[in-house]
């Protein structure tokens, strides 16, 4: 696993003596918003301390985080690695140069990898409102994060989809499961991200402003969920 030194600077949300906290991103099964999550995460926290991205998933092709990074049209507020190995998976927290740390995870069955991704201060599992997604998810919730620190998040969701996501929400909580409050609607400007999805000011449709509110919703949330002071500040890039 390699990556740069954090850079240099004043932030908001500074390293900390103890370590870095961690975010996981995973979920029982591929195509469900895993990476676009990770990504954002990354992209969010990475406005207010050094941050860096682990590609967990190295094997995905196509829509994975680095080619994500590798579309963006603004530079990445984070440091993007690769690595699935589960030893170096288990000392990012001395990596104590950075703020946080944000995973993205394989959808595989190797429980050693599992149990790993479950240690992390944060876990967000994508679920589209889709009855067999939301079927996986839901195992490899009960059996791996019973008593640890994770959300549901609902991604995916089209424009048709929003009653069932509305339902599917609902019956999580009335479940005890903690949710997301935001979702992540499916627009073009999430599937084709490049960075300006995620500025208020740096488009003009419809869609891309929602996307974006989705996407600072989502930062926020997680870090309310990591007991962080901060909240992401709107960033407006260079014309």
């Amino acid at each position: 696993m390699k990556q740069r030194e954090a850079e240099d600077r004043e932030w908001a949300a500074p390293p900390r003596p103890e370590g870095p906290k961690v975010v996981a991103v995973w979920g029982g099964k591929g195509g469900i918003g895993k990476s676009t999550d990770a990504f954002l995460a990354a992209f969010m926290l990475g406005q207010l301390g050094p941050t860096l991205l682990i590609n967990a998933d190295m094997k995905q092709e196509d829509g994975g985080v680095t080619e994500l990074t590798k579309s963006l049209k603004v530079p990445a507020p984070y440091e993007l690695t690769e690595t699935d190995s589960v030893a170096e998976l288990g000392n990012i927290r001395k990596l104590a140069q950075f703020r946080y740390v944000v995973t993205d995870n394989a959808p595989h069955r190797d429980e050693s990898k599992l149990r790993e991704a479950a240690k992390a201060d944060l876990t967000v599992v994508p679920a589209p409102p889709r009855r067999l997604d939301s079927k996986a998810v839901m195992a490899s919730t009960r059996q791996y994060l019973a008593g640890t620190n994770f959300r549901i998040h609902l991604t995916m969701v089209k424009h048709t989809d929003k009653p069932r996501a509305r339902a599917m929400k609902t019956s999580l909580q009335d479940l005890g499961i903690p949710v997301f409050d935001g979702w992540m609607r499916m627009y073009n400007a999430h599937e084709n991200l490049n960075g300006l999805s995620v500025f208020h000011n740096a488009h003009e449709d419809d869609q891309a402003k929602k996307a974006t509110e989705d996407a600072y919703m989502f930062g926020n949330e997680i870090l309310a969920a990591l007991n962080e002071p901060f909240t992401v500040p709107e960033v407006i890039p260079a014309r």
